[in-house]
């Protein structure tokens, strides 16, 4: 392996930016921190020049980070004797470490490296090429895709996050396409399925390099987009005012919700800073009627969903819903719901959220303004999404929620949406300005801001994990995640789905979201043209036990045929000691026939006795055949294969020439 790549996998996985001495990053910390990662240490060389470490920096983070800053920074490690300095002949300066900074960075390296390696082989340990063939774009691909992430963290938060972007760090689509262009030769179906555990899974290894490039990525996007440091200061969020979104509230509220422990994370950090957290009372109102929604669905569909797909399915109702059905104890759907009983109280009393109510608020409603920017939320949250729309509702409070914050904004800049919804961020109602900044950021992004206060209270590892599951859904492909929604269409049509093909049905929801999403099924005509593409995936309603028939006859002649082979081999065995105890028995015949000759036969010598009673011999010979054929069997000769099968086929052949 060349030192570049050693040195690009040290910068993107092993550059923990902790800071002990303040609250958050010193930009200088920063700086100092990535150098140190890619100066050499070696006796015979000189090291590198400003402007090789410059070209370093940007290549690996697409980060422009000025030469005074670099400079600066190269003279604080001199100083701390982190690293040394050489002139040449030229008069040219270069750098290198310290053989005792050398000693510790190399160290922290080598343990990145083990952990880098372990992960590719446990992820293509089967291929063919051998797992090594996959360390270059494994790495790429995850280059491309929190490189990206960074650098629209940092948009969003500068205000360079334009109206019209969307959120694209998560696309696996772009990275894979570059990955097939760059590296042709690898199996692509199988990289495409190994980075989809890589985010799906939950593992300390995993979650490590997850964070560790994420964290990395955005503090080298900030040191090049931010020359003031601002985004590297506690007062960038410092006495803010966050409004939560309904997708928050749950996450809060339910503690078995994938999210509720980075939203601990988050409140913490929050009631460090002095930002103040709230709620409006529309999404309060959204609150209700999600769970009533979400209480609908689980009655219509959640007893239709197979075993197969179960897993397949991204809700925290469905999951307490299955783990409750599962227990001995009684059900009730009111179970599945408790935590939500009283929200309001709760949200004040655990978390200390206020509520904000306006009149407002419900006379929005009707504008027209709202409902028309409503509609540009759906079409950008299906951009996003691959065609699935953003429900009626959902799109009403959105447009509501931001168009209040707005105003908001013209007496306090800091005021913020918090969401788990990446269509958010960028979305601005009303803007004479098309860099104006965003009001909603996304949770993942404040968590990556408020890290270095998490690690100082010691939750490094804790954060990895809940980051992990932050970005889970962002990163893998829509595709692979199932609604409850998406189960309704067959309650709606009236079939049911459960004891259909699992893959038969997760096609059809396939086709229907990518193919049909504005299709209505409470609308007759609607529901036709549903009903009539559905058959087209399911022939009839019990061909699920159709398909289990077939794979049972199919078992049953593998099992046959196990046992023939079974039989078989037991006979040849059993064929072979009986062909050996008839050779025994034939030495023994003979045996007597040769000494009953040597007594009595007629001869000068054995030689002679032998040659005159030769058809003694041959009639122990004969006694042999026949008792053989008694001990052996025709059956057992057969299953000797070749040359019995050939004869008896011979001898049944002439018996029929005979017969005709």
């Amino acid at each position: 392996m060349n030192e570049d790549i050693k040195r690009k996998r040290a910068i993107l996985l092993t550059t923990k930016l902790r800071f002990s001495s303040d609250v958050q990053p010193k930009k200088e910390s920063a700086i100092d921190k990535i150098i140190e990662q890619i100066l050499p240490f070696d006796e015979n060389k000189i090291g590198l020049t400003l402007h090789e470490i410059k070209n370093i920096i940007y290549s690996e983070s697409g980060s422009h980070i000025l030469d005074n800053e670099i400079i600066n920074s190269l003279a604080r490690l001199i100083e701390r004797e982190r690293i040394v300095s050489e002139r040449d002949g030229k008069n040219n300066i270069f750098y290198k470490l310290s053989e005792e900074t050398y000693l510790e960075v190399e160290k922290i390296k080598q343990q990145a490296e083990d952990t880098f390696n372990s992960i590719v082989r446990r992820l293509f340990k089967n291929v063919k090429e051998g797992y090594k063939a996959y360390f270059d774009p494994f790495l790429e691909f995850l280059c491309i895709v929190f490189s990206s992430l960074g650098d629209e963290y940092v948009k969003i938060l500068t205000g360079a996050f334009k109206k019209s972007d969307l959120l694209t760090g998560a696309s696996f689509s772009l990275a894979l396409k570059k990955i097939k262009e760059n590296f042709p030769l690898i199996d692509h179906p199988l990289f495409e399925d190994a980075v989809i555990t890589f985010f799906r899974d939950s593992d300390p290894d995993y979650d490590t390099v997850k964070w560790n490039m994420a964290q990395n990525y955005y503090i080298a996007k900030v040191l090049g987009m931010d020359p003031d440091g601002v985004l590297l200061s506690k007062e960038i969020f410092s006495k803010a005012v966050f409004y939560l979104d309904t997708n928050i509230i749950i996450s809060a509220l339910e503690p078995k919700d994938i999210y509720h422990e980075s939203f601990l994370v988050f409140k913490d950090a929050c009631k460090q800073l002095g930002i103040e957290l709230k709620i409006c009372q529309v999404s309060l109102d959204e609150l209700y009627c999600v769970i009533e929604f979400q209480r609908e669905l689980l009655e219509k569909v959640g007893n239709q969903i197979s075993d197969e797909l179960a897993t397949k399915v991204d809700s925290v109702f469905y999951q307490i819903y299955s783990e409750k059905k599962k227990s001995k104890e009684t059900f009730n759907f009111d179970d599945v719901f408790i935590n939500f009983n009283s929200p309001k109280d709760d949200l004040k009393d655990k978390f200390n959220v206020g509520l904000e109510d306006d009149q407002w608020f419900y006379e929005a409603k009707k504008s027209p303004k709202v409902i028309s920017f409503a509609k540009d939320l759906k079409i950008r949250h299906s951009k996003m999404k691959g065609k699935q729309w953003k429900r009626d509702n959902a799109a009403i409070h959105d447009a509501i929620l931001l168009f209040w914050l707005q105003e908001l904004r013209r007496e306090n800049n800091n005021i913020w949406l918090i969401t788990l919804d990446s269509s958010l961020p960028g979305a601005i109602p009303v803007t004479q300005n098309e860099n104006s900044r965003s009001l909603a950021i996304t949770l993942d992004l404040v968590l990556q801001w408020i890290s270095p206060i998490v690690a100082q209270e010691g939750r490094e590892v804790d954060f990895s994990e809940i980051y992990g599951k932050m970005i889970r859904s962002r990163f893998l492909p829509q595709e692979k995640i199932f609604d409850l929604q998406d189960f309704l269409i067959f309650h709606q049509v009236g079939i049911e789905c459960k004891e259909l093909p699992s893959e038969d049905v997760e096609k059809s929801i396939r086709y229907i979201k990518n193919e049909l999403p504005t299709l209505d099924p409470s609308k007759p005509v609607d529901r036709e043209k549903l009903v009539y593409e559905l058959r087209k995936f399911f022939v009839s309603p019990g061909r699920k036990y159709k398909q289990q028939l077939e794979n049972l006859e199919k078992e049953n002649e593998m099992l046959k045929s196990q046992i023939a082979n079974i039989i078989a081999y037991k006979q040849k065995i059993s064929t072979w000691v009986r062909i050996t105890l008839t050779l025994f028995l034939f030495f023994i015949i003979e045996g007597i026939i040769v000494y009953c000759t040597s007594i009595y036969g007629q001869g000068e010598n054995l030689f002679q006795k032998l040659l005159n009673s030769w058809y003694f011999l041959a009639i122990g010979s004969v006694i042999t055949i026949i008792l053989g054929w008694f001990i052996v069997g025709k059956e057992r000769l057969k299953n000797l294969g070749f040359p019995f099968t050939k004869i008896f086929k011979i001898i049944e052949n002439d018996k029929k020439d005979d017969n005709k």
